[in-house]
């Protein structure tokens, strides 16, 4: 086990999950990396959520407790908690989620190592109503712009997200992780994906909230490009998906033209020769 210097704070907002929240607390205090401290806040839940996370409290130092009154959504959860943790490094994880054992010290080690990283995450797998490998594409700065392929259950300096402003408000609808690793980006930081199935995704039979999301994607595409501009201008591929349609369509036309141009000329021609035949013909 390596040497652990700096405090890890595992983030776990919960709204109304009070089957799952225990669970996914219990596989944060099953971590090896022992230097950590695990902040839950209850974003006003109206079931047995607050209770929960204050049974578990009381049995475990580890766990700090925050209880909002009123439901404020999971970006002011997750701000909220971030403020509050003492922690160098910080790990996102929804209460219906869990972690492996050994994910926080193995991420931990990678940002340890390499100040030029700011982002680690690790393969997934799925649970509950689906099982199997949750099959993402392995990132690619030239294609993060387009599709997030970096789910919110990953390590990041909290120093990194002060400077990132954080999660923000204008993405309340979903994919605020998205839009905070572009703000990663824009600062130079790079992103390492362990080799490793160390994150549990819970997939359910009803609507979730990123099922529901889907119905605001237009909003949310227009704010990622809105808010990280720069990211896209400078991006050849951007400027070719935005142009290369729209010359070839022009291309398309232009030789659509030539073509009208050529047959109104030759009617115009026909035209005339039968002009001249009828004049002769008299």
């Amino acid at each position: 086990m390596q040497q652990e210097s700096k405090k890890v704070s595992i983030i776990i907002p919960c709204y109304n999950q009070s089957k799952y929240v225990e669970e996914a607390i219990n596989s944060a205090l099953s971590q090896t990396y022992k230097n950590t401290e695990i902040i839950c806040i209850n974003d006003g839940s109206t079931d047995e959520s607050a209770q929960v996370i204050e049974n578990c409290a009381k049995n475990n130092q580890k766990i700090i407790f925050i209880n909002l009154q009123e439901n404020k959504g999971v970006v002011t959860a997750r701000n909220t908690a971030i403020e509050a943790a003492t922690g160098e490094y910080i790990l996102p994880l929804d209460a219906d989620d869990t972690i492996e054992p050994t994910y926080v010290e193995k991420a931990a080690r990678i940002l340890d190592a390499n100040p030029q990283i700011g982002i680690v995450y690790c393969r997934a797998k799925l649970f509950g109503a689906q099982n199997g490998e949750w099959t993402l594409p392995e990132f690619d700065p030239k294609e993060i712009i387009y599709t997030n392929s970096i789910f919110c259950c990953s390590l990041f300096r909290k120093s990194d997200f002060k400077k990132a402003g954080g999660f923000k408000e204008y993405m309340n609808h979903g994919y605020e992780d998205w839009d905070l690793w572009l703000s990663f980006l824009e600062q130079g930081l790079k992103v390492y994906r362990l080799d490793e199935f160390l994150f549990n995704y819970r997939k359910y039979k009803e609507l979730s909230r990123s099922n529901t999301c889907k119905n605001h994607m237009q909003e949310i595409y227009k704010n990622i490009v809105k808010h990280h501009t720069g990211l896209f201008l400078a991006a050849d591929s951007f400027i070719e998906k935005v142009f290369k349609s729209s010359y070839k369509k022009l291309k398309k036309y232009r030789k659509l033209f030539a073509i009208s141009i050529a047959l109104n000329l030759v009617f115009v021609l026909l035209i005339c020769a039968s002009l001249i035949y009828i004049a002769g013909a008299k």
